[in-house]
């Protein structure tokens, strides 16, 4: 069942499972032991990783990764642990949400399962690939959109003690921003404090506007760092927005001159294409907003970075 607009914003709300299993089960599957059952490995967080494997191509988006409390999950999540640095993996999950990410996706998932094997033969872009400013600009835009509750606070806290002086003042900058535009502050968490030191700060506000602002960023942000021009990232987003002479060449960075408006339209779209990207979150949007909400973030998000030099951290 989704979570209600009234939900979302509540630090303390955590949804109830239908099926429970003993956390000492949970533990002992978070652990690998050698033939003599000693432990040669094991998942030191408070927090885990993963990703959805029921899917479909008509879906509004084909890969949904996140983080989530150290719970037993079902066969529908697929966990993931990666071996790097904790303030690599936020940059993980943004890549794994990417709309760019999202479309290469959907040219290998045939069914309704995204499985491991598929996912790995998808270009995830390696952590050598992030510079500390993209980091910077990444990690706090990923911890407002994951660290909306009590429960994720150790997330905060594991990305925080790993973080130099720079990222730390910006995750604490983003917090600030975030509690201005909420107006308030969640308060401290009830019951006993969770186990090691406390977090950097709250959790931030559940804020949907702010939310597909910061999206819409980090989307721009990974069609820069995949090297896309401007012409292919308006291919992705909606393929019928691009003209006939554009879509002759998608390689040739080239634009139609009388490209305009907020979603960088021609005078003469393309009126006949063979295929699409994202049909379903397009009418979706259409419906509720009244335009392709996404398509205009995402190219206003890329004019902003391309003016500030940000596209090519």
């Amino acid at each position: 069942q989704k979570c209600t607009p009234m939900e979302l914003p509540d630090p303390y709300y955590t949804p109830l499972p239908r099926y429970w299993v003993p956390a000492g089960e949970v533990e002992e599957r978070l652990v690998q032991r050698d033939r003599n059952g000693e432990v040669i490995w094991q998942w030191p967080s408070t927090w885990l990783t993963g990703f959805r494997e029921i899917t479909n191509a008509t879906n509004e988006r084909t890969v949904i990764a996140a983080f989530l409390p150290r719970v037993g999950v079902g066969t529908n999540i697929s966990l993931m642990f990666p071996g790097v640095a904790r303030v690599y993996v936020p940059a993980l999950v943004a890549n794994l949400n990417s709309l760019i990410f999202d479309f290469v996706a959907r040219q290998k998932a045939g069914g309704a399962s995204l499985s491991f094997f598929i996912l790995k033969q998808l270009p995830v872009l390696p952590p050598e690939r992030y510079s500390r400013a993209a980091l910077r600009f990444i990690v706090p835009r990923v911890l407002e959109l994951s660290y909306t509750a009590w429960d994720l606070q150790g997330l905060a806290r594991d990305i925080g003690n790993e973080s130099d002086d720079i990222l730390r003042e910006e995750m604490e900058r983003r917090w600030r921003e975030n509690r201005q535009a909420a107006g308030f502050a969640p308060p401290p968490p009830a019951g006993p404090p969770a186990e090691g030191d406390p977090p950097p700060f709250p959790p931030f506000v559940w804020l949907e506007d702010r939310r597909a602002v910061i999206q819409a960023e980090l989307d721009a942000l990974y069609a820069g760092l995949y090297g896309l021009s401007r012409k292919q990232l308006r291919y992705i987003l909606d393929p019928r927005g691009l003209s006939e002479k554009e879509l002759e060449d998608i390689l040739d960075p080239w634009e139609e001159p009388s490209c305009s408006g907020p979603h960088l339209l021609p005078e003469r779209p393309a009126k006949e294409f063979p295929s699409e990207t994202f049909r379903v979150l397009k009418d979706q949007q259409e419906r509720t907003f009244g335009e392709y909400r996404t398509r205009r973030l995402v190219l206003e998000a890329w004019q902003r970075l391309k003016a500030a030099g940000e596209l090519e951290i």
